[in-house]
């Protein structure tokens, strides 16, 4: 393989969407003192954002770029959708290099990558697809898998994916096969639960299991799996776990916030606590690194 294995988070620039010092957040701002305002998210603020950035069906247009390309990606103004696009490119929710480990990290990718292999990593619950988008762009060599249940959030997923071979796929993870249905947690696009359906016709459920079988090859290895499904963890940690310790790096959102007295973290961390892996939370996210990494 001749491409870059990794590719710094920090060398990623967004266009159409305020983060930090860019031109968009200094124009956003001196329009907020011009209207008096100190929000960011006033509604004059979120005219002006719509009309300088709004596509022809009504949705937030963005592009992120590396060095070497530029991804096209759409959102939808006014929702958990601008949330996501900040905690993942703003606050670097997903990015590695934030960890003391990111140097074993790094050279365990490119000692398999001078082998001529590419990382999976396994994106469950992806959402619109930002996450997706920042691990193929970071990681360009890897085949990333992209799973979502929701409708309307999997269309844009596939959308904003488009040309970077990111395989979508919707189901629900979960530990075992069966179906799922799908229900608005309450909170915006990205609050949505999967509960378990007897009836057929619901959405299929995988395994992580199932998705290494997969999609793992001779030129394939194991890399990161990244989970935010919204206290569905519970069950995917609950039993068939052997793929935990085969993935390296394991990045997931715990629940216990969100569902209190409902012990969704248990299963994961039972399962973890039983292995030589580093545990680090870094904002919402729990990071289980494999040591054996740097061996």
């Amino acid at each position: 393989m001749t491409a870059t294995s990794i590719v710094p988070p920090q060398s990623l620039a967004l266009d159409g969407f305020a983060l930090g010092g860019t031109v968009p957040a200094k124009v956003e701002k001196l329009a907020r003192r011009l209207l008096g305002q100190r929000n960011t998210d006033c509604t004059m603020v979120k005219r002006l954002r719509r009309y300088r950035h709004a596509t022809a069906d009504g949705l937030g247009q963005m592009t992120v770029r590396t060095p070497t390309r530029t991804q096209t990606v759409y959102y939808r103004f006014g929702t958990s959708d601008e949330d996501v696009i900040w905690q993942i490119f703003g606050g670097g929710d997903y990015d590695l290099t934030r960890l003391r480990r990111f140097n074993d990290i790094r050279r365990f990718v490119d000692a398999r990558h001078a082998m001529g292999q590419r990382p999976l990593i396994i994106d469950a619950g992806a959402n619109i697809g930002m996450s997706a988008v920042f691990f193929a762009l970071t990681f360009p060599t890897a085949r990333v898998v992209a799973i979502e249940p929701e409708a309307a959030n999997f269309a844009l997923l596939v959308r904003n994916t488009k040309g970077l071979g990111v395989h979508c796929v919707r189901a629900a993870l979960a530990s075992q096969p069966g179906h799922v249905t799908v229900r608005d947690g309450g909170e915006g696009p990205w609050s949505f639960r999967t509960e378990t359906s007897a009836a057929p016709g619901g959405i299929p459920c995988l395994t992580v299991n199932d998705l290494l079988a997969e999609h793992l090859d001779i030129d394939v290895f194991p890399f990161l799996v990244k989970i935010d499904i919204e206290g569905a963890e519970q069950d995917v940690f609950s039993r068939n776990t052997d793929w935990v310790p085969r993935t390296p790096v394991i990045i997931t959102e715990l629940h216990d916030w969100l569902l209190p007295g409902e012990g969704t973290a248990l299963p994961f961390l039972r399962c973890v606590s039983a292995l030589d892996r580093d545990f680090v939370y870094l904002g919402e996210d729990v990071f289980s690194i494999d040591n054996r990494l740097g061996v």
